[in-house]
């Protein structure tokens, strides 16, 4: 009885450590905390199925310590596990042609953690390269422990 409960009970923390955070409705700000990563990826012609022509760039994601989702319908029903995947990085994105004051606090906060505030979509063209982002508002430095 005890090699049942402790399994159980084993399951349990297993099932909660791995849990994803549902962030209803998706069009309404939220503030996630988290650390500002650099990443590296390949973009246009070929988005890295041609490495030697495409061109390389970088971008800013924050990464949580949970997987988040939010609300999706998939193009195909069978399709759900792919196109409705939660995820830990979301790509930063600032509505801006030039660089801008937001732009410039991330690039300072990375491999910090900071709390970013905005609108989070699903990805839908290339160039995002996370399967959630979020339209950045505001983001600020976050104390270690929050």
């Amino acid at each position: 009885m005890k090699v049942a409960v402790s399994l159980l009970v084993l399951l349990c923390a297993f099932q909660f450590a791995y849990a994803q955070a549902i962030m209803e409705p998706a069009d309404r700000p939220v503030t996630l905390t988290g650390t500002i990563r650099e990443m590296h990826a390949y973009g246009p012609p070929g988005w890295g199925e041609t490495k030697k022509t495409d061109a390389k760039f970088s971008y800013l994601v924050i990464e949580l310590q949970k997987p988040i989702n939010i609300p999706c319908t998939p193009e195909r029903p069978e399709w759900r596990s792919i196109d409705c995947k939660s995820t830990r990085q979301l790509q930063l994105f600032v509505s801006s042609d030039s660089p801008s004051e937001l732009e410039l606090t991330a690039k300072k906060l990375r491999g910090k953690r900071a709390a970013v505030t905005g609108t989070l979509q699903w990805h839908v063209a290339p160039g995002e390269m996370t399967p959630i982002y979020i339209n950045v508002t505001a983001i600020q430095a976050s104390p270690i422990g929050s």
